[in-house]
């Protein structure tokens, strides 16, 4: 048992699932300009066809954001640990 009699507590990560879900964005690696972000993809991917053609820049960067949270499990001594 550590110093002061307290176990150690398990944490752990999951996806939250309570918000928005993934939020999608893109990038042109050009000019640096960008399509703001979107919960799907389908309006950043539409937005790098449109920019494509309205500058002839073809490179791009997809941004996915997703969110995760920790929350504890118990004690160490809880899990046979």
């Amino acid at each position: 048992m550590p110093r002061g009699g307290r176990r150690p507590k398990l944490w752990a990560l999951r996806s939250d699932r309570s918000g928005s879900g993934p939020i999608t964005e893109a990038e042109c690696t050009t000019c640096l300009d960008g399509s703001g972000p979107a919960d799907d993809g389908r309006g950043p991917a539409l937005w790098c066809l449109a920019h494509a053609q309205e500058t002839g820049h073809t490179g791009f960067r997809r941004i996915r954001t997703d969110f995760f949270r920790a929350s504890c499990d118990g004690t160490a001594a809880e899990a046979g640990g």
